[in-house]
């Protein structure tokens, strides 16, 4: 698509828009539009004027899970209003928002939370997710909606508090380990309500990525959100070490050298996230390895419940080399 410049007064520069695309947008006369100046290209955003996306879930036999997975969806792609569709014969619903912790191994560690009627459960779901409520109820439905408005500004501050509340979970797991706070239910609970802060604020980094067009990394976005989709998995290893230091019968302090170089590694990352510097990749290289003989030398010695904590921190190793991958190619 190819359009002429037409010069206006002694120093102005116009070109028209393409027709079809203003009416797709519902773009008209006196409109503000956002304009992206990226290396040699002008990008013309009229996201602002564009139509809701929206979109119906009927959650009928839906078992928790898969009524997680279909409003975590929609909510990423960035459906603006979802309306849940619910089989008004039933009388409750298991709990959604404290499903995991009440479920398998889990279930060992806390009470049985009671089931609630369908619009409360619904409720629970959207409370987890940044910026939405619910606007309307009905006998066999309701409906969600955005009550704000996503932005790129926003998109940096959730990133960051990725970052930093997953080095909160190393404080709070090495703490644990120190302390010897083991045979307790609670910290279990705690590093699993700490760690849903990881998978609210990876689902609104993928929603704003997901409606805004026109982000300064619109080229390196697969990138970012294969990176969101890992910082999510080192969340749930958390869970896992919270898990088992909660269920151990024995103290596992000799797990806490392998503690302190799985942080230093993430550690190293988060900086080099933001400031690429090539000393740091080299570091990052050095203390891979350093991780590595750390495990392997103690492998045998670990007690059993500290053998099943060294799996989850060396996993959570090779998910930050994993990322230092992805951030690696952001550079090219």
């Amino acid at each position: 698509m190819k359009r002429k410049i037409i010069k206006q007064g002694h120093n102005t520069l116009t070109i028209t828009l393409p027709t079809e695309w203003t009416k797709k947008l519902n773009i008209n006369p006196g409109d503000e539009l956002e304009i992206v100046e990226k290396e040699n290209s002008l990008i013309v955003n009229g996201k602002e004027n564009s139509r809701e996306k929206s979109t119906i879930i009927d959650i009928t036999n839906f078992t928790i899970p898969l009524i997680w997975r279909f409003f975590q969806g929609a909510y990423r792609a960035g459906c603006d209003e979802i309306k849940i569709l619910f089989d008004p014969t039933k009388k409750s619903y298991e709990d959604a928002f404290h499903f995991y912790t009440t479920q398998f191994e889990y279930s060992k560690l806390g009470e049985k939370i009671p089931p609630k009627p369908a619009i409360a459960m619904v409720q629970g779901l959207v409370d987890r997710f940044i910026g939405m409520g619910i606007i309307e109820t009905g006998k066999s439905y309701c409906i969600i909606k955005e009550m704000g408005e996503s932005s790129i500004k926003e998109f940096d501050h959730s990133l960051r508090r990725i970052f930093l509340v997953i080095l909160q979970m190393f404080d709070r797991v090495i703490e644990a380990t120190k302390k010897d706070e083991i045979k307790d239910s609670s910290l279990c609970k705690e590093i699993h309500t700490i760690d849903l802060n990881i998978d609210k604020f990876v689902d609104y980094c993928s929603r704003i990525l997901n409606k805004i067009k026109t982000s300064p990394f619109e080229e390196k976005k697969h990138l970012y959100f294969s990176t969101l989709y890992i910082l999510e998995l080192v969340g749930d290893e958390f869970k896992y070490v919270g898990k088992h230091l909660a269920l151990s019968k024995k103290s596992v302090k000799d797990t806490l050298q392998l503690s302190y170089i799985a942080k230093e590694h993430f550690e190293i990352y988060y900086k080099l996230f933001y400031k690429f510097d090539r000393e740091e990749a080299i570091k990052l290289g050095i203390n891979d390895f350093k991780i590595y003989g750390e495990y392997f030398a103690n492998k045998n010695n670990f007690k059993e419940d500290s053998r099943s904590i060294a799996k989850h921190l060396m996993m959570i190793s090779k998910f930050t080399f994993v990322l230092a991958e992805l951030r690696i190619e952001m550079e090219y």
